[in-house]
């Protein structure tokens, strides 16, 4: 059934994914050796892993991709509930682990996730079933935009008690354009960004480690060895590597310089051993990614694929353009992977899921 549904897929979402995975799976290769050696006394210790994650992450794409879609719709609301309570349960000490200020994992025994990532899929699932519900009415506040409005608002509430600004942010981006992609009244989504704005400008000035990074971003030269140290070694990296780049493997700031170098700035290194060409490319496949999975929802005959492959399209894309936005020092840093291309985990097989999904709306629309 696999192999016959691989056949109706995307083939240039397909292409572009493929070529993603693999640049990742070179860069881990290369970013992580020293790290592995030097803590686990094996170069492959991360590499190992990414590959297990990667190996779950395909049995989830096939999943995503044989699984019809339509039937996510029932699951919306009760699926979006039972994910916020598991997001809730991060704050809950011994079952939820803390890293970097904020509470996001649970550990179960010896599994380690992020809720937020089921939080992701579900919320797309929710308001891509209430546009298609709602149909013209969307435009009218009380009867279209408000529910989903309270929904959407009282999930991202929960992101913010983790504190967990960076995939709030992402989840209201990805819902107004869902919401601007549908009929819904522009200037409802005008005071919806507003709203967004200020509860982001809240949490920053009740969350100490969120202001360091926001005034980091707006002068990164402040403090070059405590606060701005993962910023500018970014920098170095980005510009040591030119147009051709050092060289696979040849990178200098995986000796320790660059933090996280496998991880949030893995882009950081990706410019510095491939340079310019290899950066243009990562982002060039994250276009055709944008475009395809676009198109695959303008060429949906239903109102909740066009949006289900809307929405989980531009959490591939933003979550990417955040992260290299952040790695170049247009954006402040945050703890947003680069997609398909860091470090597995959660992120990773949610990603190559939310991929599935995408493909078998494309597969579906082919038959």
């Amino acid at each position: 059934m696999l192999i016959r549904a691989l056949k109706q897929i995307d083939k240039p979402f397909l292409i572009a994914l493929i070529a993603l995975l693999s640049i990742g799976v070179l860069m881990i290769i290369s970013t992580s050796s020293v790290l592995g050696f030097a803590q686990f006394n094996d170069s492959y210790y991360f590499v190992k892993r990414h590959l297990v994650y990667l190996f779950i992450g395909l049995i989830a794409m096939g999943f995503g991709i044989v699984f019809p879609y339509e039937r996510y719709k029932k699951w919306a609301l009760i699926g979006l509930i039972i994910t916020a309570v598991l997001t809730l349960m991060t704050l809950v000490p011994g079952i939820g682990l803390k890293a970097g200020g904020a509470s996001r994992w649970l550990s179960l025994g010896p599994v380690q996730f992020q809720p937020v990532e089921f939080v992701k899929f579900f919320i797309v699932v929710f308001v891509a079933a209430s546009i298609e519900n709602k149909g013209k009415s969307i435009r009218f506040f009380m009867r279209g935009m408000a529910p989903i409005l309270g929904v959407v608002l009282a999930v991202v509430a929960v992101l913010l008690l983790q504190p967990d600004l960076d995939n709030s942010v992402l989840t209201m981006t990805v819902v107004l354009v869902m919401l601007f992609v549908s009929s819904a009244n522009e200037m409802q989504l005008l005071a919806m960004g507003g709203l967004a704005v200020s509860g982001a400008v809240i949490s920053i000035l009740t969350h100490p480690y969120q202001l360091s990074r926001v005034t980091t971003f707006f002068n990164p030269w402040a403090d070059p060895l405590g606060k701005s140290y993962h910023i500018i070694q970014s920098m170095i990296a980005i510009g040591s590597g030119g147009v051709m780049g050092l060289g696979i493997g040849e990178s200098r700031a995986k000796y320790f310089y660059l933090p996280l170098d496998y991880m949030d700035f893995i882009y950081s290194v990706v410019c510095e051993e491939g340079g310019l060409w290899l950066g243009s490319t990562v982002v060039i496949l994250f276009a055709v990614l944008c475009y395809r999975g676009c198109l695959i929802a303008k060429r949906c005959d239903r109102t909740f694929g066009q949006f289900l492959a809307v929405g989980l399209t531009m959490y591939l894309v933003c979550q990417a353009l955040i992260n290299m936005g952040m790695v170049i020092g247009i954006f402040p840093v945050s703890g947003i992977p680069l997609t398909f291309i860091s470090f597995g985990g959660s992120s990773l097989v949610s990603s190559m899921f939310f991929s599935g999904v995408i493909l078998g709306i494309s597969r579906q629309n082919r038959a």
